[in-house]
């Protein structure tokens, strides 16, 4: 598995020494610029200086739903300024705490809308469409939910344990491997290509005792330098749909419309299906949105792998480098922790 690692940083964390901090492989940093209506007060210090050892950068903003989200767009832009840094904007979607509170925020279409302000705001001013930052627990809990949010760049908040543990991980060296679990996809989205995935991380050239938020990028140095040019491009960026039919697997659908499977996946976080529900299909390989078949070429034919004593969805997934939900849509299993000794897979 491909990742390149990195951190996000806030007026909160003491950088004592950016170099020390480039030196144990940090390729990027995103960095917070601005919260409800206030810029960061280390915004700048911490963004010239990631610039100076030759980081990556993204700004991000953390949104107040309960506050003005045009106004809240201009505080970022005008925090941010002239150098935009190399990585897209970032609207920071999750729970806001007043007084160490949780307090009420708009949810479903009210919410959306006022995320929409921010974005196409943002958008116009940066000249490059915004990343989303969010967790599953916040779009499910808010319910997040619009057809334009698969346009937009993910970058996901979830923490494991480490295996065995219940501590977070702690060592830059040391990171955790995504399964069916983690991070949780949330429906409508873009496959992710951030995740944090530790509030717990430590690294020399920070103040001490200082808490650290670890993040990689789902692909290598060379995507990343790819994704922060603009010169990537996203196999999700545009969606048709598809309404099932009686008998449809994710495997059929996806060989049928010439579409990745896990993309599919991904995209609905779906392994079950019922008939006449609708799922969104990458635009850009399908060939139409009814269900008939078009050009394209099929997919490559699937692995088979033969079930042994011991075996797990997850460690079978974990060994191929695919996810328990491929696995299960790929051969129509119900119950992922139901397989069978002697029962032939096919791995996606």
């Amino acid at each position: 598995m491909a990742y390149v690692f990195g951190l996000d940083v806030s007026g909160y964390t003491v950088v004592n020494n950016w170099n020390a901090v480039a030196n144990q492989g940090v390729k990027f940093v995103f960095v917070k610029a601005s919260e409800n209506g206030y810029t960061d007060p280390q915004f700048s210090q911490h963004w010239q200086n990631a610039k100076s050892v030759g980081m990556l950068r993204g700004a991000y903003h953390f949104f107040h739903p309960e506050a003005d989200p045009a106004h809240q767009a201009d505080v970022f832009i005008a925090a941010v300024g002239a150098d935009k840094g190399e990585l897209p904007p970032v609207l920071d979607l999750e729970s806001v705490y007043v007084n160490g509170m949780a307090i009420a925020l708009p949810a479903g279409n009210a919410l959306v809308s006022l995320i929409q302000v921010w974005l196409n705001r943002v958008e116009s001013a940066f000249g490059r469409k915004p990343m989303i930052y969010t967790s599953y627990v916040f779009v499910n809990s808010q319910r997040v939910n619009a057809p334009w949010l698969v346009n937009y760049p993910l970058w996901l908040a979830q923490y494991p344990y480490q295996p065995g543990t219940t501590q977070q991980y702690q060592n830059a060296q040391n990171v955790p491997t995504p399964s069916q679990l983690m991070p949780q996809q949330p429906t409508g989205f873009q496959p992710w290509t951030f995740w944090q995935y530790s509030s717990k991380g430590q690294m020399s050239g920070f103040g001490p005792g200082q808490l650290l938020d670890f993040d990689y990028f789902n692909g290598s140095m060379d995507d990343l330098n790819k994704f922060a040019t603009g010169s990537a491009s996203s196999t999700t960026s545009a969606t048709t749909t598809y309404t099932v039919q009686a008998g449809d697997t994710l495997t059929s659908i996806a060989q049928k419309l010439s579409v990745d499977l896990m993309q599919l996946i991904s995209l609905n976080n779906a392994a079950l299906l019922q008939p006449g529900q609708v799922l969104q299909v990458p635009a850009s390989s399908a060939s139409t949105s009814g269900g008939t078949s078009g050009g394209g070429t099929p997919p490559a034919p699937t692995r088979t792998y033969t079930v042994k004593a011991g075996d797990t969805l997850y460690a079978i997934a974990v060994k191929y480098g695919t996810t328990v939900q491929a696995i299960a849509a790929a051969n129509n299993i119900s119950n992922p922790s139901l397989i069978s000794v002697g029962q032939v897979l096919q791995i996606p």
